[in-house]
């Protein structure tokens, strides 16, 4: 591996780590995806979570009743009644069924994907290393961000996109903060929803709204990620996996590198002396080969899972820090964190919980400065010694 795709190797390994520490943003994305393709080229090494257009989507709510125990058996009623009404195209659709309450109080639905390519768009994210966080229905991350009143109310909230004259809407009817109907259509002006004596909407929302999840009642979060056991910490294990891989090929190749240069240097002493007079070969990279092998080594002996589990915990802790970049070197027990943040103090308290983790020393606040054009808030450092044996 030459030095340039070790270089290159090492920083998409960079910006997938800073995409799975990283602060998730979100993005409203319309039918194509368009929006999400261009955040890839532009932000990669990030983590998003797409706010699908209502245009992109089709609605379901069950019949309350029905026997259905799970999300798994209402995915499977929501797939025999979109085939229903969209025949084979249906097949095509990504699902994502939703379920709150139990007994006789249990709602549940499903909204189906039909403008976006998930496939597609889980391909865009892996080769940009962008961490899809979660795909969800506008409308439900818009309802969730409605206050508790609001939603513990009876009536219709109304998601809203487009312009007057082309717009389309989502109608939600709550009862007592129960999700009991979803409606979308299009429709030339709100008016259109309903009949001229109904009441008026409990609240409108748009593309603009503020999108920040409020406490309150639970409500529907269909999200069309697929649902797996995997466990949380496997990304982190395959980041180990990764990180040593790269280093020790970034290593080999540094190695040659200077097994080449101790050769030519010899080759033109050679020509220089006497035939008479041999020297001895020297092995003068045998000591960086020595190193590089006991540095893969440490790294592969690196408690990663509770490491990177404590960098995320603390982060989210510490909330509005979002994480830039992560370096190691298993030879000196050195952790070195990067990530931006709207306030020094978050930094500084993000520090002090990391100082309190049993095993973590000398655990510093390095560098604090504005962050580059097109970064919100300021960036910072932290360098810490970390157990590089297990001992956490």
């Amino acid at each position: 591996m030459s030095p340039s795709m070790s270089e290159s190797l090492h920083q998409r390994l960079r910006q997938q780590a800073a995409a799975r520490l990283a602060k998730a943003r979100r993005l409203f994305v319309t039918p194509g995806g368009d929006e999400f393709a261009a955040w890839c080229r532009e932000a990669p090494g990030t983590a998003v979570e797409l706010v699908v257009s209502a245009r992109a989507l089709h609605e379901l709510v069950a019949e309350p009743g029905l026997p259905l125990a799970d999300l798994d058996a209402v995915q499977a009623y929501a797939q025999q009644q979109f085939a229903h009404y969209f025949g084979a195209a249906a097949q095509r659709f990504a699902l994502a069924p939703w379920r709150l309450g139990d007994g006789d109080g249990t709602w549940a639905g499903a909204s189906a994907l039909h403008g976006l390519d998930l496939a597609a768009l889980l391909a865009q994210a892996g080769a940009a290393r962008v961490r899809l966080a979660a795909v969800r229905p506008a409308w439900a991350v818009w309802l969730a961000a409605l206050p508790a009143a609001t939603r513990s109310a009876s009536g219709r909230a109304v998601w809203l996109e487009g312009v007057e004259g082309d717009m389309t809407a989502v109608a939600i009817q709550l009862d007592r903060g129960r999700v009991t109907g979803l409606q979308s259509r299009r429709v030339q002006r709100l008016g259109d929803l309903g009949a001229s004596g109904d009441a008026a909407p409990l609240a409108i929302g748009t593309p603009d709204s503020d999108l920040t999840p409020q406490p309150g009642p639970a409500t529907p979060l269909p999200d069309f990620l697929p649902r797996t056991g995997r466990s949380p910490l496997a990304w982190p294990l395959a980041l180990t996996g990764a990180l040593v891989l790269a280093t020790a090929a970034w290593s080999a190749a540094e190695s040659r590198r200077a097994l080449d240069l101790a050769q030519a240097a010899r080759d033109r002493v050679a020509v220089l002396r006497p035939a008479a007079q041999p020297q001895p070969r020297r092995t003068a990279a045998a000591p960086a080969e020595n190193r590089s092998a006991a540095e893969a080594r440490a790294l592969l002996a690196m408690p990663w899972e509770p490491l990177l589990t404590r960098v995320e915990t603390a982060g989210a802790d510490a909330g509005a820090i979002a994480w830039l970049g992560l370096d190691a070197s298993a030879g000196r027990g050195e952790l070195r964190l990067e990530g931006l943040t709207p306030d020094k103090l978050l930094a500084l308290q993000l520090a002090e919980q990391l100082g309190v983790t049993p095993g973590w020393r000398q655990v510093v606040l390095s560098r604090f400065s504005a962050a580059e054009t097109g970064l919100a808030g300021q960036r910072f450092e932290i360098t810490a010694r970390v157990p590089t044996g297990g001992g956490l």
